[in-house]
């Protein structure tokens, strides 16, 4: 394992000691904003969910902070197509989460998210940085931000093979909430990718809608311009340069009804990348999970997923989850998950091809 640079508790520590050791004026007015008790028993369900995450502590009337700790482990052991061996990976990660929030007028709100990773070297991430601008039902975010393509859902260690569509840049979100039922979205940002022969990176956009006409039911859709601007990078391998857009749509559902949630979710391309072999083109994933709260401060879940034309993902897994509160900012989560591979879509490192996969994960989640 390589060695660490810095700790993940030490990033933690510092930024207490900075936020606490302030001049006597900001600490008279200190305040620790708690929930009487926590929403669900994982910290958070979505990626969305992770990053508000964090107790918040009001150092002033207009900054408050917080910070999320995480450690993560995952071990897999995949079966080979053309032999009966066996190869395995694992990984280990600590991660930081801190989070300020500027509240100058009642109109203005100003947000910050750092992240650190200490996978190899360690990763130094500047992960939102957004000024929202409120008037009556409408928001203005502007800035560096996720776009509200997909939501995606989940109850696991391991996000769903569909965050594959997850998309962050600069750009501006337009959100319009005319009740507590019903929401309208419309977004536009500074693409990673572009067309081939020009330059610069190009403008997308997108829609977005959630709806809730049930208590127990909500609902929504979600449209982008270009998939090829994602994290994921489908278009790495040709330096994010494209023939034509892909655009795609994403839909999902939450149902609950007494102890029980059931989750659904969908991400798929709308046609062809043009450079992507013919098997591996047109990526689309879903996701089912079924969860179940019994009394006390437990979840058990199920999932069930499958993806198609993604190369590197189990063409179909399922698995099993189950978490526990420890404390009020404190939750532990175990997961197994089954998959298998789409013949000629995986490898292993020494591009060896992969046949399915027994996967082992485990995370420690603290609000401090």
């Amino acid at each position: 394992m390589a060695t660490r640079h810095c700790s993940t508790a030490g990033h933690c520590y510092l930024f207490w000691i900075i936020a606490f050791t302030m001049p006597s004026p900001l600490l008279a007015q200190e305040e620790v904003i708690r929930d009487e008790a926590p929403d669900d028993v994982r910290i958070y369900r979505t990626p969305e969910e992770r990053r508000e995450a964090g107790l918040k502590y009001k150092v002033t009337d207009w900054l408050t902070v917080s910070g999320l700790v995480e450690l993560e482990y995952i071990f897999q052991r995949f079966s080979l197509s053309d032999s009966s061996r066996h190869t395995h990976d694992d990984d280990f990660s600590k991660s930081l989460q801190l989070g300020a929030e500027i509240t100058p007028t009642s109109w203005l709100t100003g947000e910050l998210i750092y992240e650190y990773d200490d996978e190899g070297s360690g990763s130094h991430t500047l992960d939102e940085a957004t000024a929202s601008f409120e008037a009556g039902d409408f928001e203005l975010v502007a800035g560096k931000q996720y776009v509200p393509f997909g939501v995606y859902l989940s109850h696991f260690v391991s996000g769903p093979i569909l965050e594959f569509g997850e998309t962050r840049d600069k750009g501006v979100t337009l959100a319009y909430g005319p009740d507590d039922r019903l929401d309208f979205s419309a977004f536009a940002y500074r693409g990673r990718a572009e067309k081939q022969g020009s330059n610069g990176g190009e403008w997308g956009w997108g829609l977005a809608t959630e709806v809730s006409p049930v208590e127990w039911g909500t609902f929504g859709a979600s449209y982008i311009s270009d998939l090829a601007d994602s994290r994921e990078g489908l278009l790495r391998d040709f330096n994010d340069r494209y023939e034509r857009r892909v655009p795609a749509w994403s839909a999902y559902g939450v149902v609950g009804l007494d102890r029980f949630e059931i989750t659904a979710e969908l991400v798929r391309a709308l046609r062809s990348f043009k450079e992507l072999d013919p098997e591996a083109n047109r990526p689309r994933a879903w996701n089912v999970e079924l969860a179940f709260y019994p009394a006390g401060s437990f979840e058990w879940a199920l999932r069930l997923e499958g993806s198609n034309e993604l190369e590197d993902a189990p063409k179909l897994q399922a698995g099993a989850s189950v978490a526990w509160r420890i404390f009020k900012n404190v939750s532990i989560t175990l997961e197994y998950l089954r998959g298998t591979y789409e013949k000629g879509l995986a490898e292993d490192s020494k591009e060896r091809e992969l046949d399915k996969v027994h996967q082992f994960g485990s995370q420690l989640s603290i609000e401090c």
